[in-house]
């Protein structure tokens, strides 16, 4: 039964993510020669350069170079490879794809660079079976359920990243205001709704003219690309189309059943919460137009993992405390949260593979690539942890989620916070617990109803801005919104999903 095999994987992931691969990769180059994809041989004393493009973190590092440097020191020994970086945004990353521009790896994932769409464009190369034959070490550092959630069509076009595969929303609470001066107490677990308290209180300090509060005016603070998570209920089909799948009916007769999210209680219920925490003045008025607040909000809320708390203060510069209100829930979108593909038309997809299981399995390697050069844009605290030295966090602060195994990287120090060197560990063990549909692998393709869905994204960006950030009453606006989305076919586009869903469960079985 499908349930069963699902539960089986749950287990494997828990049990494989527990495990930490910290060997170095061998060279497979032991003949004096590295074989390349397109046949050709290039002699030994030749490294081969192989070009990264990765995501955009705000600005090239400054120490770029000398990082590369410190990394080809470890890979030219090892695979007789280098490495070249480029920090493109989403759109010139597209662009660079389709306009042919050559590489050979490439950052990709559900929400930058489009994984499945590029993969079906042809754009990745296929590693469905290279991944296991050429780099084994790399295959084994994830469980057999993370790399079906990468495949498309039965293929494997790209590598994940080993991080938090299981979902799980955070509330993130000012300590200084909350704990501190407030002597109010944030417990590790809450309800999605159990905020409003806090909120409240937050508010009151406010117009008290309590010195902690001077910023909380509006507590609760959002841009108008609203707020992050808002629908972590779903196991989403089409984010576009605003289908999925509540994980709230697994287990359930309703557990197959693809639901438009925004007619489902699930969301509408905390969409009420947003209006009601927007009319009592909690949300900034301005929410659903303005596109920056800054880094401080008394309380924010993201998609985090135990421990990201530490990751949150250093970044944000004040101490927060965390609560998990949603998950851990896996699903196809979340094991695609970072990935990493190597070019279709790249020249050397066997070294671009070997250099991913470097990266996947040499912790040292690992480490440099994320914080940089220890003992100058880092260093190793008592404890084990990674302390950025402000050379560091001026000169060099990639995408750190983005590059390769998350949990393979020596765990970050955070001041005022307390941080496990171990909380890969009980992430992991975590995830005993969560929860998955029967979803895992699919990817809906929507070429029969490709109209409806561009038309029905244009009629739903006029209206979800609004209703996320609160600024809108869903008792009025999705009526409304649900008869436009009805004549635009939003029915049709859940019909065809459903179909095609229904029969890649059937195919399971």
């Amino acid at each position: 039964m499908r349930r069963a095999s699902m539960k089986k994987k749950a287990l494997a992931l828990t049990l494989a993510c527990g495990l930490f691969a910290t060997a170095g990769c061998g060279s497979n180059n032991d003949s004096g020669t590295s074989a390349n994809s397109d046949g050709g041989s290039k002699s030994a004393n030749e490294p081969v350069e192989l070009i990264w493009i990765m995501g955009d973190p705000g600005k090239v590092p400054v120490d770029q170079a000398k990082v590369e440097e410190a990394l080809n020191k470890i890979s030219i020994p090892a695979i007789n490879v280098k490495v070249k970086t480029l920090y493109y945004d989403d759109a010139k990353t597209k662009l660079a794809l389709s306009s042919g521009e050559q590489f050979d790896m490439v950052f990709t994932c559900e929400w930058f660079n489009n994984y499945a769409v590029q993969a079906l464009a042809g754009y990745f190369a296929d590693i469905t079976d290279k991944v296991k034959t050429l780099t084994p070490a790399l295959y084994d550092t994830m469980p057999e359920v993370v790399w079906d959630g990468a495949k498309v069509n039965d293929k494997i076009y790209a590598i994940p990243v080993k991080k938090d595969y299981a979902a799980e929303i955070y509330w993130r609470f000012d300590k200084a205001l909350f704990v501190d001066d407030l002597k109010m107490t944030v417990n590790d677990k809450m309800d999605f709704f159990e905020i409003e308290p806090f909120l409240k209180a937050a508010k009151d300090a406010w117009k008290a003219g309590d010195s902690a509060a001077a910023n909380a005016e509006y507590p609760l603070k959002m841009t108008k690309a609203g707020f992050a998570g808002i629908a972590s209920s779903y196991d989403m089909i089409n984010n576009d189309a605003m289908l999925g799948i509540p994980y709230s009916a697994i287990g359930t007769a309703d557990e197959n059943k693809i639901v438009i999210t925004y007619e489902h209680p699930d969301l509408t219920n905390r969409l009420t919460a947003l209006h009601k925490w927007y009319e009592a003045g909690y949300i900034n008025k301005d929410a659903a137009t303005v596109d920056d607040v800054g880094k401080y909000s008394a309380i924010k809320n993201g998609q985090g993992f135990y421990g990201a708390d530490a990751i949150w203060s250093g970044g944000d510069g004040y101490t927060q405390l965390i609560s998990k209100y949603s998950g851990p829930y896996l699903s196809t979108a979340s094991i695609r949260g970072a990935m990493n593909a190597i070019s279709a038309n790249s020249k050397h997809i066997d070294e671009a593979l070997k250099l991913q299981e470097l990266i996947n399995t040499n912790q040292e390697y690992r480490d440099i690539l994320r914080y940089g050069i220890l003992g100058e844009h880092w260093n190793k605290n008592e404890e084990g942890l990674a302390v950025r030295t402000q050379l560091g966090r001026d000169n060099y602060a990639p995408w750190a989620f983005s590059q390769g195994s998350y949990s393979l990287s020596t765990v970050e120090a955070s001041e005022g916070v307390e941080v496990d060197p171990k909380m890969w560990e009980k992430i992991f063990d975590s995830y005993k617990d969560l929860k998955a549909t029967n979803s895992i692998g699919f990817a809906f393709d929507i070429t029969n109803v490709s109209a409806q869905v561009a038309a029905i994204k244009v009629i739903a960006d006029k209206y979800t801005s609004g209703l996320n950030t609160g600024t809108l009453d869903p008792a009025t606006t999705l009526p409304k919104m649900m008869e436009e989305l009805e004549a635009a076919g939003i029915r049709d586009v859940q019909a065809e999903a459903q179909k095609q869903y229904d029969a890649y469960v059937a195919s399971k079985k």
